[in-house]
C-alpha cells in the first residue's frame, strides 16, 4: 500500500495558515537608521516594555514604527489567547528585539541563524 501525500494545491486553502505580514508592504532597509537608535535608547528598556512605565506618547515610537510595524503584524497573527500573561511576554520580547538591533545596528530580518542563537540560546535550558 502507497501513501499519497497531497500537495498544497490539493489542501483546503481556508485550512492553511497564512502569514500576516504576506501581501503588506514594509520598509525593508537593514540598516538602523542613527535617529531609530537614538530612539530606542531615550525610550529606554522600562518604556520599550510597554507596562507600568510606558509612556505612549513618547517621540520615539514613532521614530520606530517601522521597526515595530512587522513585530505587530506578527504578534497580531499568532494563534494563541490574548491574555495578560501573552501580551506581557510579547512586548517583553519585542523590547529586547529592537535594544539588539540598536546594539547591532541591523534590523532583526536581517540577522544570521547564529545571531539569533546568541541572543536566545539554543535550548529552553
Amino acid at each position: 500500500m502507497t501513501a499519497t501525500l497531497k500537495s498544497d494545491f490539493d489542501i483546503d486553502p481556508e485550512s492553511r495558515w497564512c502569514s500576516t505580514i504576506i501581501g503588506k508592504e514594509f520598509d525593508t532597509t537593514v540598516a538602523v537608521r542613527v535617529e531609530e537608535s537614538q530612539a530606542i535608547g531615550e525610550l529606554g528598556v522600562r518604556n520599550l516594555r510597554r507596562l507600568q512605565y510606558h509612556d505612549p506618547t513618547a517621540p520615539g515610537w514613532r521614530v520606530i514604527g517601522r521597526l515595530l510595524r512587522r513585530l505587530e503584524a506578527v504578534n497580531a497573527g499568532l494563534d494563541s489567547p490574548p491574555t495578560t500573561h501573552r501580551r506581557r511576554a510579547m512586548t517583553d520580547a519585542v523590547a529586547v528585539l529592537l535594544v539588539r538591533c540598536a546594539e547591532m545596528e541591523r534590523t532583526f530580518w536581517s540577522w544570521t541563524p547564529q545571531e539569533w542563537v546568541d541572543l536566545l540560546g539554543r535550548d529552553q535550558g
